[in-house]
């Protein structure tokens, strides 16, 4: 371990900690590492842990900045970057060396959908990416509004601040970090940012996330559910002779892997900013100790649940103007009465409902993960009413209607109903791009992409 002898005091003195500070908090860090049982429930032990939490984000701040400045990053740098690591005997031995090799050859996602924190916190200092909403929702910029409409703040400053990197950083940390690493800690109560090998619940290589193996999981769901994470969205050219035609947009989203172990995922945000075709953002611990693929399909299914309402907006709920949720809602809302329903499926929607605390949402996450994990697959889990609702605003994709469930009984008539959809808006497009190939033109890219998304 002779490359990692004193971690801690190295990160700690790369950060410009002043000195009397650097030995508190390294004196903490080892008070930490010695403990028999970190999670212990006595007084002194949890006032040691909230210290230990209101030095990491300070002491984040401060790495971060400085390697902005810094050409050749130490690689414990990195370590600590990525995994939150701060000293090999609070990690162990081996914890420290796998960190280490995955510090150094971790890169970029070559389909740049999938960061670690630090390079997402590159991009917001280089206004590549914007900041995250904080816990009311709100974002960076609606910040900055609300601030000077209450004269906090000047235009001038205004203008300034949406272009101050090292502000924008702030705020993700001070903000969308905080929470959600508690968030996604496997231990909620008791949690604390830096890593610790006695956090760990299996082997430490077994639950590391790299950028492949989120991206293939992904593509694994959307093979699935395939129009996911497509959009609609108004497409114009007059000069085309299309003034108005609406097309679908796929719009995947950002994936981030945060410095921490963890058992969960979070949906932070379905959009970002206020324009509905911007990416969503997906919050993955780096370590992920529970399986990946229940967690992303949930928060798939929270994905589902949020943009729905986002773009219904007061009407999310209104069964008057059809949607996702408002179909759903008026499921849960009167199942008791619907004649569709078998007794038998009416005592578990009403188990359900208990279970999930009568969160429309929590239920429709429960139900849209069965869907994807068994109904697509042919084993039946669903009554009749909850089926026809996902396959409705869900279908599932063309090699799973002509295969898993291709014969069932209770899925060919949605599947006919489907595909005598699909095959109209097929005959609308072939109008519409006729005429363009009539008249010599070349289809746009926009609605060949659109063409596609029909045939899935």
């Amino acid at each position: 371990m002779s490359a990692f002898s004193d971690s801690c005091m190295n990160i700690l003195g790369y950060a410009g900690v002043p000195d009397a500070n650097k030995e508190k908090i390294y004196s903490k860090i080892k008070e930490f590492a010695a403990m028999e049982d970190q999670s212990a429930p006595d007084d002194a032990a949890r006032r040691l842990r909230k210290e230990l939490g209101s030095y990491f984000y300070e002491l984040y701040k401060l790495v971060f900045f400085k390697t902005l400045e810094d050409r050749h990053i130490p690689e414990e740098i990195f370590m600590f970057l990525y995994f939150g690591y701060i000293d090999e005997e609070l990690a162990g031995e081996e914890n420290t060396q796998i960190l280490h090799d995955l510090a150094v050859s971790i890169g970029h996602d070559e389909e740049m959908r999938v960061f670690t924190f630090y390079q997402w916190l590159r991009l917001i200092y280089s206004c590549k990416k914007d900041p995250s909403i904080d816990d009311f929702s709100t974002d960076y910029i609606t910040t900055l509004r609300k601030r000077k409409r209450d004269g906090e703040i000047t235009d001038q400053q205004e203008r300034e601040a949406l272009e101050d990197g090292e502000a924008r950083v702030k705020f993700e940390i001070d903000n969308m970090f905080r929470s959600a690493s508690k968030m996604l800690s496997s231990r909620v109560t008791t949690f604390v940012p830096f890593f610790s090998g006695q956090t760990l619940t299996k082997p430490l290589d077994k639950s590391l996330l790299s950028y492949a193996t989120v991206n293939k999981m992904l593509s694994i769901v959307k093979g699935i559910d395939f129009s996911l994470f497509y959009r609609q969205t108004v497409y114009t050219a007059p000069e085309l002779g299309l003034d108005k035609t609406f097309i679908q947009v796929e719009v995947l989203p950002d994936i981030i892997l945060m410095p921490l172990v963890g058992t969960r995922g979070a949906m932070w945000q379905e959009i970002t900013g206020a324009k509905r075709t911007t990416p969503g953002r997906f919050l993955l611990p780096i370590a992920e100790e529970e399986d990946l693929s229940g967690v992303l399909i949930k928060m798939c299914a929270e994905f589902r649940w949020e943009l729905c309402k986002r773009i219904q907006g007061a009407r999310w709920n209104d069964l008057s103007e059809r949607s996702l949720t408002s179909d759903y809602v008026d499921y849960i809302d009167t199942y008791r009465k619907n004649r569709d329903l078998s007794t038998e499926a009416k005592e578990r929607i009403k188990a359900a409902m208990v279970k999930h605390r009568k969160s429309y949402k929590e239920m429709f996450i429960a139900d849209y993960m069965t869907y994807i994990m068994y109904e697509s697959s042919g084993a039946l889990r669903h009554n009749k009413v909850v089926r026809a609702i996902l396959f409705n605003y869900c279908p599932f994709s063309k090699i799973i209607r002509e295969g898993a469930i291709a014969t069932n009984p209770q899925y060919v008539q949605l599947i006919e109903r489907f595909v005598h959809k699909t095959a109209h808006e097929q005959h609308l497009f072939d109008i519409a791009t006729g005429r363009i190939e009539k008249a010599g033109n070349a289809i746009p890219p926009e609605l060949m992409a659109h063409y596609e998304y029909l045939r899935m």
